[in-house]
């Protein structure tokens, strides 16, 4: 038996040695009052700084890696992720270091690899959340482009392309009115939206997207047309009836704006593009 717990002993320590190490390195998501949320923050900068090359589970260099990444250190994230197994995880994480260095392709590429596009949405988001739009632009279209050259990923390719109509929307409005760089996003805004419904005709907020950005062009027909066929597809979408009011009002018919934005207020009366017009024509 003494022989026995000898051997057992250092084993027993090391592993609970690795336990105390991995919720170090989770104290910063750790839930309020337990112990790891209290652990001293110079022991988590140790945890961080432990050299990659030891032996460590695999949950452990993950965190690391994910730290190191957030933290800028591409070299040390690197190191990290070279010592995990052909995993989900890090193709995720070498999508995101591919991403950093600015090969925006092998990004996408590790990212649609890992085998879900959560991780490459979330990215997206993280950038144009902390402001770096093109950035952003960049990843999702290459996304764009990455999907479309795979014919099995239609729903998803419609998704990507009714995400980057957004990003474009967003940046267009960083630029004054009438600017060429307002009209060119605005332009690739509208020609993302317009592939997002060519591939995917009964989404109701690709549609309304679409037209929006036909409005902002000034193709009000057109963009009439695309409201029509929202409501055709959605008949309780306040929103689509809001856009139409929208139309009739620029096109200088208000007793069709005030109809519309009746029949929109039944439906959804706190929708924003209802609030919008009703402001517009000051009711």
């Amino acid at each position: 038996m003494r022989i026995g717990w000898a051997i057992a002993a250092p084993v027993i320590v090391a592993l609970a040695a690795l336990q105390v190490i991995s919720s170090v390195a989770l104290r910063d998501n750790a839930q309020p009052g337990s112990w790891m949320a209290h652990a001293p923050p110079g022991l988590g900068a140790a945890v961080d700084g432990l050299d990659p090359s030891l032996p460590m589970p695999p949950a452990l260099r993950l965190v690391l890696a994910r730290r190191a990444l957030d933290r800028h250190d591409d070299p040390r994230a690197q190191a990290l992720i070279a010592g995990l197994g052909q995993t989900p995880d890090r193709l995720a994480l070498e999508g995101r270091l591919a991403d950093a260095r600015g090969d925006r392709e092998s990004a996408v590429r590790m990212f649609l690899a890992a085998g879900d596009l959560a991780d490459l949405e979330a990215r997206i988001d993280e950038l144009a959340k902390a402001g770096a739009l093109e950035a952003a632009l960049a990843l999702q279209r290459e996304t764009v482009a990455r999907l479309a050259r795979d014919p099995t990923q239609g729903d998803a390719l419609a998704q990507a392309d009714f995400a980057l109509g957004r990003l474009e929307q967003r940046q267009a409005y960083r630029f004054p009115l009438a600017s060429p760089e307002r009209e060119r996003h605005q332009t690739s805004a509208a020609q993302a939206y317009e592939r997002a419904v060519a591939l995917a005709p009964l989404q109701e907020r690709y549609l309304i997207a679409y037209a929006n950005e036909l409005v902002n062009a000034g193709r009000l027909d057109a963009a009439a047309a695309g409201f029509r066929r929202a409501w055709d597809v959605d008949p309780t979408s306040a929103e689509a009836l809001a856009g139409l009011g929208d139309v009739a009002h620029r096109q200088g018919d208000d007793a069709a704006a005030r109809a519309y934005l009746a029949r929109s207020r039944v439906l959804d009366a706190t929708d924003a593009a209802v609030r919008r017009l009703a402001r517009e024509l000051g009711a």
